[in-house]
């Protein structure tokens, strides 16, 4: 089956019935499908295997990987039995449950009877682990929670009782939860993050993936059930920042941007990755490399209605890649989705990342000289090349990450950087050398916060912040504001959630009175259109809470949170998930992809930079 199917062919061939004929599809010249649904007949296709290895997120950890291939085609599937051994392996412990879920294997029938797990176990549970079991043809995976992702190998589809709380790493973290680190076990072990109290959750509706539609076959052996390994990455790993990659001889579990770049060099996972021999790929693996390309994209792009998309496979087409996309050459498909997304998708958070290993490594920089980016990308790097040119002609010398004038303390960072590796504020106090931003707000709050202080206003400059990494931006927040809260909803389940944040920011392993934020203050946040991402997010927040005056310009939006993704061929590329960052009023949750309204304007660029102007006009609005 092919995802270019015509409409009244393909909805033909969604119905189990006509499955048994698949077969003659393929003397069709019109239909240049995967490979795997042509192989269903009367006479079920032979199982093969094949050990092989798996890389976990660096050269040293190596699992064995049994793949299997179904009929003739090389396609790599494994089994489900196998996926939640290696997955509790990785991600939980190994007592995983092996009991067996009493749920019937038709998902769709049992909703209500198998709603009951989100109302008893959620955020109990605190260890992470994925059990598997067997019913006629239907396998199931189970969390520890009882949140189950149910096979149906005859219908090709796999439901999720709850997507959301299915893919999330424990219960103990809110059902959308852009915050990656854990909470402190007990009250001694308070570190700089907690999950506060007043969280708010709202389960979405089961989802179920139609597999056969797009020419993707699920196997069934009678004892185990079979899927191929990209469709268990997309939709069960890359939320929480993993992909599988594959090479043609090896597999990689990879945390996003574990492979390394050209530019700044690849790690030692990503120059064991490209150490592989360049070859051409199988038709039958490009066929599925570019059907679930079309069903990852469909399912878990976050702008697909925004940019009036109806399908992947179909847009395709209109841009004359399909072909290019299903070629057997690493070049061609890596080409024809460099273009898809630096020129036509053209959203600041999708991009290209990297080249498929069987790809020549000059292959990028091509790709970027001869086809560029999209009229969006280029328009915000002018917009955000004017301020820094600006921020530059004001200040020669530099702005620094905090400074007084006056009355008004200023604090800038350009990124949201995290605490670096290696880096223990509990140990060594942050100081005025500080470049991530948890330093930084920690270094500042102290200042600020001083005996005798002479700060009555703080500014927070995110004029030229283009984003960065979200446990910054929460820890900005929850600075400020104290109670930080960030909102989150999912679109394809209706899922949404609240969640409240504290830090820890005098650094007694306490969240006491003393870790209320800076709102004692007149707080202020300076915004541009190149405040984009978390940059967009923080102000959102700021805006919506009643405590913090907005100024500048309308921020740069970027509400989709950024989900990064592999091909079943190895390239590497992001997109704006399916997560959309929040605010909530009267009881709804909005998107903040319009930005932030400054609530006082500045209209000339020069004028963001001269502070003691700014302080001036900070002071005349109190």
């Amino acid at each position: 089956m092919s995802v270019c199917l015509s409409i009244g062919l393909r909805n033909l061939c969604r119905r189990n019935s006509v499955k048994k004929f698949l077969t003659l599809l393929l003397t069709i010249s019109l239909l240049a499908g995967t490979g795997l649904s042509g192989n269903a007949s009367a006479q079920e296709p032979e199982i093969s295997s094949q050990q092989m290895t798996l890389y976990a997120g660096d050269v040293e950890t190596t699992l064995p990987l049994r793949i299997y291939h179904i009929g003739d085609s090389d396609v790599p599937y494994v089994s489900l039995d196998d996926w939640a051994e290696i997955i509790t392996d990785i991600k939980g412990s190994d007592d995983s449950d092996d009991s067996d879920d009493s749920d019937d294997s038709d998902a769709a029938d049992d909703a209500a009877d198998d709603a009951a797990p989100a109302a008893e176990t959620d955020g109990e549970e605190e260890t992470y682990t994925l059990s598997y079991s067997m019913e006629g043809n239907t396998g199931k995976l189970t969390r520890e929670s009882g949140f189950w992702a149910a096979f149906d190998c005859d219908k090709d589809t796999i439901t999720f009782l709850d997507y959301d709380a299915f893919v999330r790493n424990t219960g103990k973290r809110v059902l959308i939860d852009i915050l990656s680190v854990d909470d402190p076990l007990s009250p001694e072990d308070v570190q700089l993050y907690a999950r506060g109290e007043g969280s708010y959750e709202r389960y979405g509706d089961m989802l179920t993936l139609d597999l056969a539609a797009y020419g993707i076959d699920l196997v069934s052996d009678g004892n185990n059930c079979y899927v191929p390994i990209q469709t268990l990455s997309d939709f069960m790993l890359a939320l929480n920042y993993l992909n599988i990659y594959y090479n043609g001889r090896e597999f990689y579990l990879v945390p996003y941007g574990g492979l390394g770049d050209a530019d700044e060099g690849f790690t030692p996972l990503g120059e064991k990755f490209y150490s592989v021999q360049q070859t051409e790929w199988s038709q039958a693996m490009a066929d599925f490399n570019y059907a679930e390309l079309c069903l990852a994209m469909d399912h878990l792009y976050g702008l697909k209605d925004i940019h009036h998309i109806d399908s992947f496979d179909a847009l395709l087409y209109q841009l004359g890649l399909r072909e290019m996309m299903k070629s057997t050459s690493a070049a061609d498909q890596d080409e024809a989705l460099y273009t898809l997304i630096q020129l036509h998708l053209d959203d600041l958070h999708s991009g290209f990342k990297t080249i498929q290993a069987m790809n020549d490594p000059e292959a990028l920089m091509d790709l970027s000289d001869r086809i560029g980016s999209g009229p969006s990308d280029r328009a915000f790097a002018g917009e955000y090349l004017r301020y820094l040119i600006a921020r530059m002609v004001s200040r020669e010398e530099g702005i620094p990450a905090y400074e007084e004038i006056g009355d008004t303390a200023y604090i800038t960072f350009d990124h949201f950087v995290g605490v670096p590796a290696g880096v223990d504020y509990y140990e060594t106090a942050p100081t005025e050398e500080a470049e991530d931003t948890v330093g930084i707000m920690l270094y500042a709050y102290k200042q600020i916060m001083r005996e005798n202080s002479p700060v009555k206003n703080v500014v927070i400059d995110l004029s030229c912040n283009t984003g960065g990494a979200a446990d910054a931006a929460v820890f900005v927040i929850s600075a400020v504001l104290g109670d930080g809260s960030v909102s989150a909803l999912n679109p394809m389940t209706g899922a949404m959630a609240t969640a409240v944040y504290n830090v820890d920011l005098n650094l007694d392993h306490q969240y006491g009175q003393e870790d209320q934020g800076l709102t004692t203050k007149n707080v202020y946040c300076l915004t541009s259109p190149v405040s984009f991402s978390c940059g967009n997010l923080v102000p959102c927040v700021f805006k919506n809470s009643n405590q913090v005056t907005i100024i500048g310009r309308t921020s740069g939006g970027g509400s989709c949170v950024v989900l990064p993704m592999s091909s079943a061929c190895g390239t590497g590329f992001q997109i704006s998930g399916f997560t959309r960052l929040a605010f909530i009023k009267n009881g709804s949750f909005y998107d903040i992809d319009q930005g932030a309204v400054p609530d006082f304007t500045i209209s000339k660029y020069m004028s963001f930079y001269d502070r003691e102007r700014l302080t001036e006009y900070i002071d005349s609005l109190l």
